[in-house]
């Protein structure tokens, strides 16, 4: 007999034990939420002033923040009804229905300090001592909360910052469509993300000269849009193709000016860039490529070829120097310039957009107004892709050169 009360002595003090080394409370109540049974957690969490709440409320063992504003028993306070532990206790009771982490919000006294803890609830009903009671275990979940909400709260800023970003890289490409009676320009733009490494922007200071560039930064995102941004500025300034007296400068020379200013020792990074200028009067179309993808020429007569004349990569340190060519636009003739993000769309199934279907769309649009024919690259590569979002930026930039009415 001495040995069976032995054993439930050291079963008692075991489950003791097992209890107090359990993170979460642990408590048994009754359905007036009078405590009869806690571990030591539950007093750690909630610093209990009584180190022994047997037959005390929940409201006063876990000093409730509207019990002790109040000085009004648990249970009767303001808040009471609307109480989550309360009503997960008598749900337990009533209907034999357990809860699994409920969440609780409230506010507790912490070394006389009101303090918000975050909580969450599970329920089961046992019997104890031959009654109805609830056992509940207290999860605090307040650091990973908080961390939350910190997580939450740095995304949204994040978000904030690149919706202002992109707002500043849109308000740098062109504004108002090119619309003289030699030339018509039109585009589409399209960052992988908010913000991109594509730009693109002409300079057109008379009726008698036009300069032009689609730039690509390697890669996508804010480091590609801000090197992009900074390199489309450069290229508006006095060293990029706005030339002496507000002119347009020669091509290669643009290259070389920008080659210059953006070493890869320096970025970290390095782009390509087609840059070209037209003049209005003849038809004299030049360009340089630098490991840009090649323009498309788009003839009046529905021939179509690419204009291979390229450079080495802008940052690399790869060439000497820079070249151009030079070609003749005649009446209606259009040039294409576009990022290679196009020509990397993939299917689903893992096939390129690839050159061959651009000029497919282009040459189909080819007597359609310049808009139009942009605006259909871009369905069709949205259509290719299953309006996937795209992988990297995207652009297109479709010029149409027209004789000078005399």
């Amino acid at each position: 007999m001495n040995s069976d009360l032995d054993d439930l002595h050291e079963s008692n003090d075991f489950l003791n034990l097992l209890l107090d080394n359990i993170s979460s409370a642990v408590l048994i109540a009754d359905e007036k939420g009078r405590i009869h049974r806690f571990n030591r957690s539950f007093l750690d969490l909630f610093d209990s002033p009584q180190r022994d709440p047997t037959e005390t409320r929940f409201g006063e063992a876990m000093r409730c923040r509207y019990r002790e504003d109040e000085s009004r028993p648990c249970g009767e306070t303001t808040h009471c009804e609307n109480c989550i532990l309360r009503q997960t206790l008598i749900e337990t009771l009533t209907k034999d229905v357990p809860v699994d982490r409920a969440p609780l919000t409230r506010e507790f006294y912490r070394e006389g300090k009101a303090e918000t803890r975050h909580l969450e609830l599970s329920t089961r009903g046992l019997s104890f001592k031959g009654r109805e009671m609830v056992l509940v275990i207290i999860h605090d979940v307040t650091d990973e909360v908080t961390q939350r909400e910190e997580l939450e709260r740095k995304n949204r800023q994040i978000d904030d910052d690149l919706a202002a970003a992109a707002g500043i890289q849109r308000s740098l490409l062109p504004k108002d469509h090119l619309a003289l009676d030699s030339v018509r320009l039109a585009w589409r733009f399209r960052p992988s993300g908010q913000i991109g490494g594509d730009f693109f922007n002409f300079h057109c200071p008379d009726n008698e000269r036009l300069g032009l560039y689609m730039l690509d930064v390697c890669g996508h995102g804010v480091s590609a849009a801000f090197m992009a941004t900074t390199a489309s500025q450069f290229l508006l300034s006095r060293q990029g193709i706005i030339g002496r007296g507000g002119g347009v400068r020669a091509p290669a020379r643009v290259l070389s000016n920008l080659e210059d200013a953006f070493p890869f020792e320096r970025f970290g990074s390095y782009m390509t860039i087609a840059c070209a200028t037209l003049d209005l009067t003849d038809g004299r179309f030049t360009y340089a490529c630098a490991g840009h993808p090649p323009p498309i020429l788009l003839e009046l007569d529905g021939s179509v070829s690419t204009l291979t004349h390229h450079g080495p990569i802008i940052g690399l340190g790869l060439g000497e120097g820079f070249t151009e060519e030079e070609i003749l636009l005649r009446h209606g003739d259009r040039v294409v310039l576009y990022t290679d993000g196009i020509l990397d769309t993939r299917s689903p199934e893992g096939a390129f957009f690839g050159e061959e279907r651009l000029v497919e769309v282009l040459t189909a649009y080819r007597s359609r107004p310049l808009q139009e024919a942009a605006d259909e690259v871009w369905e069709s590569v949205q259509t290719f892709g299953r309006r996937r979002r795209p992988e990297d930026d995207i652009s297109i930039l479709v010029l149409e050169y027209r004789v000078p009415s005399s």
